[in-house]
């Protein structure tokens, strides 16, 4: 068995060495800061306020906040009374 050690830093690098050509695979990593919504890279918080609600743009490929739903694609049921 080949003896491999690894160490994943905070700059994200991962770095690594290993005695025979094999490679590298974490199997788990953990985050230990907090992230927020707007921090995904296909999510659009610009304008955010209270009461707003989020809907995926097919034309952008990205999800944004919106007080308003104008949208042919939007079906809403909300059910049998």
């Amino acid at each position: 068995m080949t003896t491999m050690k690894a160490k994943i830093q905070q700059s994200g690098k991962l770095k690594g060495r290993a005695q025979s050509q094999q490679e590298i695979i974490a199997k788990s990593a953990s985050l230990t800061s907090a992230l927020s919504l707007g921090d995904l890279t296909d999510v659009d918080v610009s304008g955010q306020t209270d009461g707003v609600m989020m809907i995926f743009d097919g034309d952008s490929g990205s999800y944004k906040v919106t007080t308003q739903i104008q949208n042919d694609n939007l079906n809403i049921i909300g059910g049998t009374y």
